[in-house]
């Protein structure tokens, strides 16, 4: 019987698939062994490390918690929205102007390069891996006027293509900041992934996750931004470092 009954259930529809569907997608293209490209980029952080600013795993807490967390709150996280729903609205136009915006707010060349170089790659991913009619217009759009992709722009598309909801973006952009710092800092750090786990856990937590995104989402355009010259100047100085492990 127990097994009659099993398979009757099998047959049964699955209840409320629309909100549940996309998150194989969003699995899929945040985890790590989808080419992104970040593995290649340290945001600052082999500098800092360098510097002496981060040296322990309390550290990169600390910075993650008072320095990215505040960053995506205020720019990266907004930014995606107003992306995402440029996408929605089919308005390229704005889309491309955002793009301009995302390129213009990333102060240093360094991290304008490192955006649209992996904002390049995933576009291309989603054009090589989806049918995807919006990113190649885009695409498109991008090489008449001869622009690069920024990340941002290209996950915008992308999280529309799997018809990921807004929030459930918002806290997977969170997440890929959080863990390409962690990820880096393994090789920066010497910490283990044990450690790593528990800063990422930390920052992820449900009631500082709701803090961020419920923060981003009542940021209107005009007042969207971030301002840490402490990152700038590592950037910066990141450029023209004698040897480095990372692009960024």
């Amino acid at each position: 019987m127990p097994n009659i009954h099993y398979r009757e259930t099998m047959k049964e529809p699955m209840p409320e698939p629309k909100n549940f569907v996309w998150l194989g997608g969003l699995i899929q293209t945040t985890d790590t062994l989808f080419p992104s490209g970040g593995y290649a980029h340290s945001y600052g952080l082999e500098e800092l490390v360098d510097q002496g600013r981060i040296n322990s795993a309390t550290a990169l807490e600390d910075f993650l918690m008072t320095d990215i967390l505040p960053a995506l709150e205020t720019l990266e996280l907004p930014y995606l929205r107003f992306c995402w729903e440029a996408v929605q609205n089919d308005d390229f136009e704005e889309l491309r102007i955002l793009n301009e915006e995302i390129s213009a707010r990333k102060l240093t060349r360094e991290t304008r390069e490192a955006g649209s170089a992996q904002g390049m790659q995933l576009i291309r991913m989603i054009r090589e891996i989806y049918n995807c009619p919006q990113s190649d217009e885009f695409h498109k759009i991008l090489l008449n006027n001869q622009e690069e992709c920024q990340q941002i722009t290209a996950t915008a598309l992308l999280r529309n293509l799997q018809k990921n909801p807004l929030p459930s973006t918002l806290i997977a952009w969170i997440y890929q900041a959080v863990s390409n710092f962690c990820s880096a800092s393994i090789k920066l750090l010497r910490l283990g992934e044990v450690a790593c786990q528990k800063i990422i856990h930390r920052c992820l937590e449900a009631d500082r996750i709701r803090k961020v995104i419920s923060g981003s989402l009542i940021i209107k355009r005009e007042n969207a931004g971030f301002f840490n010259p402490m990152l700038d100047i590592a950037s910066a100085r990141h450029e023209l470092a004698f040897s480095r492990l990372f692009i960024s």
